[in-house]
This record gives structure tokens, sequence and C-alpha cells, in this order.
């Protein structure tokens, strides 16, 4: 067995406050990495949310144009119905 000298101590305690600096930087690196990560997450979010919304809006706006278009189209079919019936009674019971 050799003998511990100071020195070897030295460098040993240098190796391990190294180590430790290391460790701690990387941990810094990985807090900012998490950081940033959180801040695009509320981003894609809030980018979610405003999507939603106009969807939203451009589902309120085809639900009206829709209805508005089956109200037309009822009209139309009332109106041909009635000219149909119209042109039947001439015929029939005007000769």
């Amino acid at each position: 067995m050799g003998t511990v000298t100071d020195n070897d101590l030295k460098e040993l305690k240098e190796l391990i406050s190294d180590l430790a600096k290391t460790q701690k930087e990387g941990f810094n690196q990985l807090n900012e990495k998490m950081n940033n990560m959180r801040v695009e997450m509320a981003t894609v979010k809030e980018n979610l949310s405003s999507l939603n919304k106009q969807l939203t809006t451009v589902e309120t706006n085809v639900t009206k144009r829709i209805d508005g278009i089956d109200t037309r189209l009822n009209t139309l079919i009332a109106v041909t119905f009635t000219a149909l019936l119209g042109i039947i009674g001439k015929i029939v019971f005007f000769k």
C-alpha cells in the first residue's frame, strides 16, 4: 500500500470540485431548457386556444349560411309545388 500525500489529496479535491462544477453547469443548462420548454408550451396552448375560437366562429358562420340556404331551398320547393298545382288545376278544370 502506498502512502497518500498532500499533493494526491489536492488533486483529488480538485477533481471532485471540477466534477461538482460540471454537474452544476449541467443542471443549470437543463433548468434553462426546461424553462424554455414551458414558455414554448404556453405559446402553443395560447395558439391552440386562438385556433379553437376561430374554428368556433367559422362553424357558427357556416351553420348560419346552411340555415339560410335551407330556408331558401324550402321556399323554392314550396313555390314550385304551388306553381305545378296551379298549372295542373288550370289544365284539369279550365278546358
